[in-house]
């Protein structure tokens, strides 16, 4: 006999506070959705995985399986169900996405699209694998190798806001015509 751990319920006001934030952030990442909920002190890992699972159960949020995570959006009845009680959701909620909001959604965008993964090779050496995806498609790929793990996090962490100049410069220098 297996035993679960108990569960505990989610509060109805957590749940549609995660509602409302992949309503106006878009489909996020766990990770992604903690770092948004963290900043602002909104709630905890647990409290949000517990609001997950429960929205996820109810068909109020999916979750989609991509690269090594989920991605979660609202269903149509996570719609519905904001729509009959967003207003429980507190105002503070609804300040923070609309003075935030649209800055994490263009980061988590930027991340979607501008990807990075750090693998060690047999010699001991780093290999720093880049990436600039647009709809599910790779536009290119970039692998860097590095002597150390802290280079290859530094550069990883660094990719994301440089991602789309890095290819427009090679892009730029690959398609110029020598005089």
């Amino acid at each position: 006999m297996r035993l679960e751990p108990p569960r505990r319920a989610p509060d109805n006001e957590q749940k549609l506070i995660v509602l409302c934030c992949l309503n106006n952030l878009g489909p996020c990442t766990e990770l992604q959705l903690l770092q948004f909920l963290f900043e602002y002190d909104l709630m905890n890992y647990f409290e949000m995985m517990f609001a997950l699972n429960d929205l996820c159960d109810r068909g109020q949020a999916a979750r989609t399986k991509k690269g090594a995570g989920y991605l979660y959006a609202v269903t149509a009845a996570g719609a519905e169900a904001l729509a009959l009680f967003g207003n429980r959701v507190p105002a503070s909620v609804y300040a923070l996405l609309e003075k935030n909001g649209r800055a994490w959604k263009q980061r988590f965008r930027r991340e979607a699209q501008n990807l990075s993964e750090i693998t060690q090779t047999d010699r001991g050496e780093y290999e720093l694998k880049l990436r600039v995806v647009e709809q599910d498609m790779d536009m290119m790929t970039l692998t860097v190798t590095l002597p150390s793990r802290e280079m290859a996090q530094q550069l990883s962490d660094e990719w994301p806001g440089k991602a789309s100049s890095i290819y427009a410069e090679i892009f730029r220098m690959l398609t110029e015509q020598k005089k």
